[in-house]
């Protein structure tokens, strides 16, 4: 039987491997004996020369990829560069597909639910799902989301995904796993509120805390959390769909 993938998405100052290899390494070994694969992307733009590149973590090295999913500029208050993410993201899943769900961090938190609100059917219709969506990938089967940080600057490229402005209804209806740092969210307020509010669009959602700040916890206690909640929405899926 083939592997059941997993896409990941990292957070900003971040790259594939970096995430894949030292952030989430504990949650790969205890899933990949169920039959999971991990496929990690890179985003398209380099931050190394802008003001996000304090979001590096504690164990950052001289030499690793710094790279964003979208770019940000503060002064314009917008955000450029996501529909040529989401044509990473449809070409991906078109390569590499069928995903049975996804992973992201901060910033990688916002571009896994919007993957995931993009395969729901309620959505299927939209001109930017049609551009850049293989039409035969299936809806997701489960969101996991640490720390995710939504779009800082919404206009009408993403407002269809979660946000109200597409509709009193316009939330993600897959089945969501979503963790937030105790620390993080007791000391910064707005990191907090923009957290709850993209917990607040997800359905369907188990929200879970760990007692760190803005990380993703390495523990084996959450990796085994990740583990159960996988394995029981994957479980339940062939049963009942929860995006419909």
């Amino acid at each position: 039987m083939m592997n059941r993938k997993i896409l990941v998405l990292h957070g900003v100052a971040q790259s594939g491997p970096v995430f894949l290899n030292r952030r989430i390494n504990t949650i790969v070994h205890t899933l990949e004996p169920f039959g999971f694969e991990f496929i990690a992307l890179t985003g398209l733009f380099e931050i190394s020369n802008t003001p996000y590149v304090n979001a590096r973590q504690h164990d950052y090295r001289t030499g690793d990829d710094e790279r964003s999913w979208w770019e940000t500029d503060d002064i314009l208050r917008k955000h450029t560069g996501i529909e040529a993410t989401m044509a990473l993201w449809g070409e991906t899943l078109n390569k590499h597909g069928p995903f049975a769900g996804v992973l992201g961090f901060s910033q990688g938190g916002c571009a896994a639910a919007s993957i995931a609100a993009m395969l729901e059917p309620s959505r299927r219709c939209h001109p930017l799902v049609k551009k850049y969506v293989p039409p035969w990938h299936p809806p997701l089967e489960f969101l996991i989301m640490f720390s995710g940080n939504p779009y800082r600057y919404p206009d009408e490229t993403v407002h269809w995904l979660f946000y109200a402005e597409g509709g009193p209804e316009n939330v993600i209806n897959t089945p969501a796993l979503a963790f937030y740092g105790e620390k993080e969210w007791e000391s910064e307020k707005s990191q907090r509120e923009r957290q709850q509010w993209l917990i607040s669009r997800l359905a369907n959602a188990k929200v879970v805390s760990h007692p760190w700040k803005h990380t993703v916890p390495r523990t084996q206690k959450f990796a085994d959390i990740v583990k159960d909640f996988v394995l029981q929405i994957t479980k339940e899926s062939s049963k009942v769909d929860h995006r419909l």
